[in-house]
């Protein structure tokens, strides 16, 4: 039952997403038992950006975790799909889908500013 913010493989149909991008985690941190905060870079762009987000861009991620896991950890790597938001000061934050892998089913982010 882990659900995770890496797809191993594109869901048919897929998401609407803002982006789909490798990405790989930095600075992940867990504010409580379910809401994740973490920086990314992205190591390569997939899907419709938008001309928004680019090769080497660090995002802002925030999303729900499971307490089945996985625990992401800084370092981190995989493809994502988010949606895009601001914060309370009108910063960009990116909250990806999540996934899991043993069914393929996604859900979407939870954009609760």
């Amino acid at each position: 039952m882990e659900e995770t913010l890496f797809f191993k493989a594109a869901p048919n149909p897929p998401p609407d997403a803002d982006v789909i991008a490798e990405v790989a985690l930095l600075d992940v941190s867990v504010s409580d038992l379910s809401k994740g905060e973490a920086k990314a870079t992205v190591l390569r762009v997939i899907g419709p950006a938008t001309g928004r987000v680019h090769k080497g861009d660090i995002l802002s991620l925030k999303f729900l975790v499971s307490s089945c896991g996985p625990h992401h950890q800084s370092g981190d790597k995989g493809t994502i799909f988010a949606k895009v938001g601001t914060d309370p000061e009108g910063r960009l934050v990116w909250y990806p889908y999540g996934y899991r892998d043993y069914d393929g089913m996604f859900w979407p982010p939870s954009i609760n500013k």
